[in-house]
């Protein structure tokens, strides 16, 4: 994640939103999926929200970034790193459901993912973010490094409030000063940022091309 400079890097963000745009869709509807199961109507549903919480999270992050609000921009990376892993690990139980011809866990998943919460409130627990990331994790050890890093930033600990907003000149004297190293955002932020929607655009069309395997197993599954 360090090639680059945060020029770069901030090309490459707006190139894949711009990306991610124009594949928002103003609706799914199961007709278009299967007349006999409803899990890949589950499926293309989470898929299309996923892609707009991406698109709405990155858009807001590039501005921020551009703003040279850091700070705030971390907390929206960190966000769109966590539905990325979300949608990798949906991925992943995709391509189990299909070499599996089981659909249980997939289903399960689907059902967290769109309708779980995690104050109780709700009838379905929801899925763990920080799971997930550590999924994403094994496939590459500094995505969940970088996530951990950013979390520093969104808790009011030492990176999200003293290394944030001062500067300590000596031990008697801190100054007020919002973290503006533009190298620094780029290694912690943009980067991480860059690299997830780059990986979410992978899932993405990787999704895509499962789907019509998808959907036999689970009409196979309706049917059996």
């Amino acid at each position: 994640m360090g090639i680059g400079s945060p020029k770069e890097s901030i090309i490459e963000i707006k190139k894949l939103l711009s990306l991610f745009d124009k594949r928002i869709t103003p609706s799914i509807d199961k007709e278009n999926t299967s007349p006999i199961s409803k899990v890949p109507y589950k499926l293309l549903s989470l898929r299309a929200l996923y892609q707009i919480r991406v698109c709405d999270l990155g858009h807001a992050s590039y501005l921020l970034y551009t703003k040279k609000a850091y700070v705030p921009a971390f907390v929206l990376t960190r966000a769109v790193m966590e539905t990325v892993a979300m949608f990798y690990v949906c991925f992943l139980k995709v391509l189990a459901s299909i070499t599996e011809k089981c659909i249980d866990d997939i289903d399960d998943f689907l059902m967290q993912s769109l309708l779980g919460t995690r104050d109780g409130t709700g009838s379905v627990k929801h899925y763990n973010a920080l799971t997930a990331v550590q999924h994403v994790g094994k496939r590459n050890k500094a995505f969940e490094e970088l996530y951990l890093g950013l979390c520093e930033f969104t808790h009011p600990n030492w990176a999200g409030v003293s290394l944030a907003y001062s500067e300590q000149i000596d031990e008697g004297h801190m100054e007020i000063k919002t973290i503006n190293d533009l190298s620094f955002a780029d290694t912690s932020g943009m980067k991480p940022l860059m690299a997830s929607l780059m990986l979410f655009d992978e899932i993405y069309q990787e999704i895509g091309n499962l789907i019509p395997k998808f959907t036999e197993v689970c009409e196979n599954d309706v049917q059996s």
